[in-house]
């Protein structure tokens, strides 16, 4: 099965370097270099002299998927500095990078634009970068927050919040990453061929509360603008993505010294709420928020509420 896999996987490989996307209205991100060459993309919106809330976006986005109105921001006087992450949207790949590099990337980011200490908000797949970076620069993070975010796959005893293909990933990532690689190559495929067919039947899957946050116009927007800026390189930085996800974050949530901010709903099937009860409950002092019968999106709901809740 090895000689076929590695096949697909070169063929692969040649679409992507071949993948032309076009523009979107979206898609005109500022940047920063980083001692190494490489660039960081990074929307700047809301108040510019407010106080920075740096934002994480989740596994399979880019800085375009958040709350689509950034005035909210500004109303509270927060500015909104949403970064893409190596191989995702603007920002340079990585290759062979880890969970824990990222705080260094945030730290020379922060430097660049003169942010001495700023807050850091990680939605789903963004929860582990914001906790890593919460662990790694605790001088300089005021607060971080985490709304529906996973706890770790890998390298925790007794993880009963795991359901079987979590299992199933971590193990692929320790001894078979090019599993990895084929699962988020068909993947990508799937979601360049026709955006939006591939955004209609995730919606079909999700549950009523998320069902109305997506299917809302400028969300949905923002959900198919997405595709563009999240395969802008091709799709190694999503594989990159879904390899950290999978291995072990490399730091203890019980050292997590910053305050953190937690916000789940209890219904949510993406990121079971059990993760975020885990997550809650190993991080001292963690302030968590449960929203009964809510879903993985309450970032879109919830929006205002969770800025407001973030720094006061």
């Amino acid at each position: 099965m090895r000689g076929p896999v590695l096949s697909v996987l070169r063929s692969a490989g040649t679409a992507d370097s071949e993948l032309s996307i076009p523009d979107t209205p979206f898609a005109t991100p500022a940047n920063v270099t980083l001692r190494d060459g490489r660039a960081l993309g990074f929307d700047d919106v809301g108040d510019p002299t407010g106080v920075p809330v740096i934002y994480l976006h989740g596994f399979g986005s880019s800085r375009l998927i958040r709350h689509p109105d950034d005035s909210i921001a500004a109303r509270l006087g927060l500015r909104l500095l949403a970064v893409d992450r190596p191989g995702i949207g603007a920002s340079t790949r990585l290759a062979g990078r880890s969970l824990l590099d990222w705080p260094a990337d945030l730290a020379e980011f922060a430097d660049i634009l003169g942010l001495e200490r700023f807050a850091v908000l990680g939605w789903s797949g963004g929860g582990p970068y914001a906790l890593a970076s919460a662990w790694a620069l605790r001088e300089r993070i005021s607060v971080c927050g985490v709304i529906s975010g996973p706890a770790p796959l890998a390298g925790v005893r007794q993880a009963d919040y795991l359901y079987p293909f979590h299992r199933a990933a971590a193990t692929a990532a320790g001894t078979s990453p090019w599993m990895i690689r084929l699962a988020m190559w068909r993947w990508a495929r799937a979601q360049r061929r026709d955006p939006e067919r591939h955004l209609d039947e995730a919606v079909e899957q999700m549950i009523q509360a998320d069902r109305i946050a997506v299917d809302d116009p400028p969300v949905r927007a923002l959900m198919l603008a997405n595709v563009a800026e999240l395969y802008r390189q091709g799709a190694s930085g999503v594989y990159d993505e879904a390899l950290i996800m999978a291995r072990r974050w490399g730091f203890p949530l019980h050292e997590v010294a910053t305050p953190v901010r937690l916000w789940h709903g209890d219904a949510d099937p993406t990121v079971p709420v059990a993760m975020g009860r885990f997550v809650a409950g190993r991080v001292p002092g963690c302030r968590a928020t449960f929203y009964p019968g809510e879903g993985h999106h309450i970032l879109f709901d919830r929006w205002e509420e969770i800025l407001t809740d973030l720094v006061r």
